[in-house]
């Protein structure tokens, strides 16, 4: 264009400028706040999103648990979930008896299909209420649809305190896999 009176005169080169400084300048501000979002967001990939209970739990003193007689305990524990920490959670249920001077521990979970399994005092059986899964007091099945005995815990006795470590374990196979 003319440089005349009233025309406008052409500058390509600050427009360029300009505009490239503008989009320069958009681009650092998103790379500073996508930055810190994007680390938040991946945290949980590159750690293990989910514990509790990783260790042994304690469970109650040895002198609770009677020959014969099943008692139920809350394993109670701190849990991380994903960026959660909660402290002092139930993370399960397991059923302690002693048979022959043993303490063993099951856990309360059904291997059929995951409900929970009650102890029926009058029949001295474990039972699922779900499909009528029975058990005995040494986990092993009586009745019903279940694919494997009840699932035993690791426990320990540590200075007159018993510790069990809890795991969860899938259901509907016959196999013990840990999940």
């Amino acid at each position: 264009m003319s440089k005349g009176k009233g025309h406008p005169v052409e500058d390509d080169g600050r427009r360029l400028f300009l505009k490239l400084g503008v989009h320069g300048l958009g681009a650092g501000v998103a790379a500073v706040t996508a930055g810190p979002a994007i680390a938040y967001l991946a945290f949980p990939l590159a750690h293990d999103p989910t514990s509790g209970g990783s260790g042994y739990i304690p469970a109650g003193r040895v002198e609770r648990f009677k020959e014969g007689e099943p008692v139920k305990v809350d394993l109670i524990s701190d849990k991380t979930d994903a960026w959660n920490r909660i402290e002092q959670v139930k993370v399960g249920s397991a059923w302690v008896v002693k048979l022959d001077g043993k303490l063993v521990a099951y856990s309360t979970v059904c291997p059929h299909l995951g409900c929970a399994i009650d102890y029926d005092a009058a029949a001295g059986k474990f039972k699922c209420p779900c499909h009528r899964s029975a058990f005995s007091k040494k986990g092993e099945i009586e009745d019903g649809p279940a694919p494997r005995v009840m699932d035993a815990l690791e426990c320990q006795d540590h200075d007159g305190v018993l510790s069990i470590k809890y795991l969860r374990y899938k259901q509907g196979v016959p196999e013990k896999h840990i999940v």
